[in-house]
């Protein structure tokens, strides 16, 4: 691993070319859902708050937010890739779903203050250096309404992960092996996680089967 720290911008330029690059190989909506059980609480924990508008943050090709969209929410689902945006926008208009989807920075969300009832954040934190996750978690709470609510999947990941990468400061690893070239993966421990929240009152904290961190959390 090489220990010299290069420059932190292009660096976060390559990680979103990884992800273009990534998206631009799929042709078409991949439409089976994975076996996630906590989606199905996810859905029923929102009913149960009365939440109404929900931003799905890094959507990806949109699988939650066409998922969630059944239930009768209003999805708006953003993501930096453009070509996932794409392949989520075919998917909706195939199956009829209302959901809007948006290609957009997620360090410079195009919302509004109080725009969403709740905002779900699933497995995406993990590619976004510490600096840059403050700055989207400040961001999420600006755009809650006042006691809005935070659904976070958090992954534990890049400890003893094979392939080749350099490591910057933070511990954020960035991928140089051709499968991965320019991709960020960075795992956050569970203090930094609580850290990052400390603007929301922790409804619960808890680790799946896979080591993953689900949290609820509520605007303060």
């Amino acid at each position: 691993m090489n220990n010299t720290e290069p420059n932190i911008e292009k660096i976060y330029e390559e990680n979103l070319k990884f992800w273009d690059d990534a998206w631009n190989r799929v042709s078409k909506p991949h439409k089976e859902l994975p076996k996630l059980p906590y989606i199905h609480e996810l859905t029923r924990k929102l009913k149960k708050f009365r939440v109404k508008k929900v931003l799905d943050l890094g959507c990806g090709s949109g699988w939650l937010s066409i998922f969630m969209s059944k239930y009768g929410f209003e999805i708006t689902g953003v993501d930096t890739s453009k070509p996932a945006i794409e392949l989520g926008t075919m998917w909706a208009k195939e199956d009829t779903a209302n959901v809007t989807f948006l290609a957009g920075d997620l360090l410079n969300l195009p919302f509004g203050d109080g725009a969403f009832d709740a905002v779900v954040c699933n497995s995406v934190l993990e590619h976004f250096r510490l600096d840059q996750a403050k700055v989207i978690f400040d961001k999420i709470h600006k755009i809650l309404i006042g006691g809005g609510f935070l659904f976070g999947c958090f992954d534990q990941v890049g400890t003893g992960t094979k392939g080749e990468y350099f490591e910057l400061e933070d511990h954020t690893h960035v991928y140089t092996d051709q499968m991965r070239k320019g991709m960020m993966l960075r795992n956050y421990s569970d203090q930094e996680l609580k850290e990052l929240l400390s603007k929301f009152d922790i409804l619960s904290f808890d680790k799946n089967n896979y080591g993953s961190r689900l949290v609820w959390a509520k605007k303060k």
